[in-house]
């Protein structure tokens, strides 16, 4: 048999295994709007009299704000350090990406502590200040101050776009517009943003699909949005149907932001000169560089610095407290679930890539085009699907359980994070010419050695990067874990989040500090593999 007959073969066998693996990964997604049809279209009259309009502004509100702020504290830094060279440059560039080791339910509990009336700031002002502090009561500014919060938290996917995008550039465009006259404000706006549009769009995506995510953060300060609300009808009313309902008005705006971000980048190409200069780093002095110092300071000071600080003084107040079994098992459980999940899915990820890569088949990129959408369905909706699905397979094999298990605890996790560990090894492969996978083939390899003896040793950097970026997201996730978690089986999030919501913030401190330390150091070890990658380039 010629090589091209069996290549073939393979290919469509690898074509037929990717169209199963995906259409299991989409099938929560079909539950939810099947189910959708055999409910009664009375109770979506009543929804929309009711909740709707107010879930609706609520959430759109918090998204504005929460990307106002993550652009600002995302790409002033980034600038600054991609293009200019002061004191302590090295050390902002590292600790600008901590705030994404602190989930964003952990921030929202630190601050919600700091500012309420008995905290040391309302207390401070009241002392001193008594006017300004009622200006500063949260209870005013609720889901103005948690927008804040949560771009606290999620700033660094804009950084990091940001940072990579403008270093890109190298130094001949800022040289061009000094030459023509330009100010430094002017070349940022007229010609650096236009130019890093499509990666800053990039970032601002993925904290648009978290704020949509979002449910312990703004659960605890009281914010109706569509994930709190599904929380709230399907847990603590029981009305599924509207739970379902309020599910797939959700996916509808998920949609609608991933058919944009798609079509953006369909529309907008842009392409690095060669002429284009080795970025060359302006030196800064007397108050410019104070000024560069403080930009870049700034966001990891309020999201990192200050909540890691207070978190370490909770610990330290409640020592005496501490339960260091409990500690050592939910840290075991979350390690446990976490590294199985993410190896699980760097694995469907290289799978998926690959099998579009050598096949060049347009089914493939399709599917790998459905199963990216996974990031961008909140948890809370995943959750429900599989509910609903494993519900009927339960009562269809009664020999087994599924609902309560681990199975479908990792199930989710898959669907939700596929697209999480798909982007570095995608972004790797995209990299590497076409001559690879020719010169194999005509070797007379097969995909399996392809990829043994070509693939994996190249992009080991790449699947590095996707284990550690998918081990952090899982071990910060919420929403999945609460609803599929197996009976009396709780992570470092599930058990922060009991004690934050029962107000017991300094017992929940010493979980929020195993996450933070574990996620710092996993985001340390990836900046070094990142370097290390760049330099291979």
């Amino acid at each position: 048999m010629e090589i091209k007959k069996i290549l073939f073969f393979e290919n469509k066998r690898w074509i037929i295994g990717s169209v199963f693996i995906a259409i299991l990964l989409l099938l929560p997604i079909f539950t939810l709007f099947y189910k959708l049809l055999s409910l009664d279209g009375n109770s979506f009259v009543y929804l929309w009299d009711t909740i709707l309009l107010d879930y609706t502004f609520n959430t759109f509100y918090l998204i504005i704000i929460t990307s106002f702020f993550s652009l600002l504290f995302g790409i002033i830094p980034a600038w600054i350090i991609s293009n200019y060279n002061f004191k302590g440059r090295f050390f902002l560039d590292i600790v600008l990406y901590l705030p994404l080791a602190i989930p964003s339910y952990i921030m929202a509990f630190t601050y919600s502590d700091i500012l309420s009336y008995t905290g040391p700031i309302q207390s401070f002002l009241r002392k001193y200040f008594y006017e300004t502090s009622i200006i500063f009561n949260q209870d005013y500014l609720q889901i103005e101050v948690l927008g804040i919060i949560l771009a606290l938290a999620l700033y660094p996917y804009i950084y990091t776009a940001s940072r990579v995008s403008f270093s890109l550039l190298g130094s001949n465009y800022i040289n061009i517009s000094k030459n023509l006259g330009l100010s430094s404000f002017k070349t940022f706006v007229k010609i650096i943003l236009p130019l890093s549009r499509p990666a800053i769009f990039s970032g601002l995506f993925l904290v648009l699909m978290e704020v949509l995510n979002e449910y312990g953060a703004v659960k605890y300060f009281g914010v109706n949005t569509f994930t709190t609300g599904i929380f709230r009808t399907w847990f603590s009313l029981g009305d599924i149907g509207t739970a379902i309902q309020l599910s797939v008005i959700l996916l509808i705006v998920v949609f609608f932001f991933f058919y944009i971000e798609k079509y953006y980048h369909s529309k907008t190409k842009f392409y690095y000169g060669i002429n284009t200069k080795i970025q060359t780093l302006f030196d800064l002095r007397g108050k410019n560089q104070f000024f560069a110092i403080f930009a870049c300071f700034i966001p990891f000071l309020f999201g990192f610095l200050i909540p890691f600080i207070f978190i370490l003084n909770n610990v330290f107040a409640s020592f005496k407290l501490i339960d260091f079994k409990d500690l050592l098992e939910l840290t075991f459980n979350t390690v446990t679930v976490s590294t199985i999940s993410a190896l699980l899915i760097v694995l469907f990820a290289l799978f998926f890539l690959f099998v579009e890569k050598f096949s060049k088949s347009r089914i493939n990129y399709f599917i790998s085009q459905s199963i990216s959408m996974g990031y961008a369905i909140p948890g809370a909706v995943i959750g429900l699907g599989l509910i609903m699905l494993f519900s009927f397979v339960d009562n269809l094999f009664s020999s087994y359980t599924f609902l309560g298990s681990f199975f479908l605890l990792i199930y989710a996790y898959t669907i939700r994070f596929l697209a999480v560990g798909k982007s570095p090894i995608k972004s790797s492969l995209e990299k590497q010419p076409e001559s690879y996978d020719e010169t194999a083939k005509n070797l007379g390899l097969g995909p399996l050695k392809l990829l043994q003896k070509i693939h994996l040793p190249i992009n080991k950097f790449a699947l590095i990067t996707a284990f550690i970026v998918t081990f952090i997201d899982l071990m910060k996730e919420l929403p999945i874990t609460l609803i599929l978690r197996p009976f009396n089986f709780d992570t470092l999030a599930t058990q922060t989040y009991e004690f934050a919501i029962e107000e017991m913030i300094p017992l929940s401190a010493i979980y929020s500090l195993m996450i933070i330390i574990i996620g710092s150091a996993l985001l340390l070890i990836l900046k070094n593999v990142i370097n290390k990658q760049i330099n291979v380039s």
